[in-house]
């Protein structure tokens, strides 16, 4: 069975995105996730310096990049950002926000690329610059097992750098629903389950004393009630929860029932009194400190 993969498929991906954006239920903006918490353990941590160096692997439009800069420009002069992101479309809005007051003050270097391939490029360059700030929000689902990718940035941070990570928690309504998924192609068809959750960050981080590191719990809620219609806006939200473009053509009729059903189990959702069906999407927020 011949699968597509959201992430191969920018433009679906984009269009599926924002569709499930538009149905996000009593959820804080992102970039208001621990502002207080960021503030203290990020920003009045960070070396108090002329030129702060930062990286974002899978800034996406660069929504939540542009906030966290703004905050750390009232405590450095400028900053080098290094932006890591394979959408054309995605890289071009975020070029859009930070062309204005920013623009002056922060110096940006583009990589249309996976950050598979920024890091293959990198290490056959042998690159020896690191960053005092790496954020990988919701990007390293894809990157490895074992959590090598941790490492491997924590590596590129500087002395008392930071590396923040949102990622989804294991007990997600999109963990369970991946695991359902596996049960009919014998493992996730996009791999998810194989890179980076919740339990294999922090076995990662508890067995490296140069470390100090902080959780933050984040209840996320989208409204799937659409997605048991016959309509464009559901078929696209069911695409993004499932990380394949058109789900529903590409398995037997009787696997999709059964998906939609579990969709409505407790393992995955709520169903409210009004009969909108809340799936549940729980993130953690790490941000670790390099010693």
């Amino acid at each position: 069975m011949f699968v597509k993969h959201i992430e191969d498929h920018s433009a679906h991906y984009w269009k599926s995105y924002r569709v499930m954006k538009d149905n996000f239920y009593q959820c804080p903006p992102l970039f208001d996730i621990g502002n207080d918490a960021f503030q203290r353990k990020v920003v009045n941590v960070l070396p108090k310096k002329d030129l702060l160096k930062i990286l974002g692997i899978g800034s996406g439009r660069g929504e939540l990049d542009c906030v966290n800069i703004r905050r750390m420009l009232g405590h450095v002069s400028r900053i080098n950002n290094t932006v890591v992101e394979p959408s054309v479309e995605a890289i071009e809005a975020y070029k859009s926000l930070i062309c204005g007051d920013l623009s002056d003050r922060v110096n940006t270097s583009w990589y249309n690329e996976t950050f598979q391939q920024y890091q293959k490029r990198r290490d056959g360059n042998v690159a020896t610059d690191k960053f005092h700030f790496i954020s990988a929000v919701h990007s390293l689902y894809y990157a490895d097992n074992d959590g090598r990718s941790i490492d491997y940035l924590i590596d590129l941070l500087e002395k008392d750098g930071v590396l923040f990570i949102i990622i989804q928690n294991d007990h997600s309504g999109f963990i369970r629903l991946f695991d359902k998924l596996a049960e009919y192609f014998g493992s996730h068809p996009v791999n998810v389950t194989e890179g980076i959750v919740t339990s294999k960050i922090v076995k990662c981080l508890d067995s490296d004393d140069s470390l100090v590191y902080d959780v933050m719990k984040q209840r996320h809620q989208i409204n799937i009630s659409s997605c048991f219609e016959e309509s464009v806006e559901g078929s696209l939200i069911l695409d993004f929860l499932t990380q394949m473009v058109d789900f529903k053509s590409t398995v037997t009729k009787d696997f999709l029932q059964s998906v939609l059903d579990y969709l409505k189990t407790p393992d995955c959702s709520e169903i409210l009194s009004d009969g909108k069906i809340i799936f549940r999407e729980d993130w953690d927020a790490f941000i670790i400190r390099k010693k």
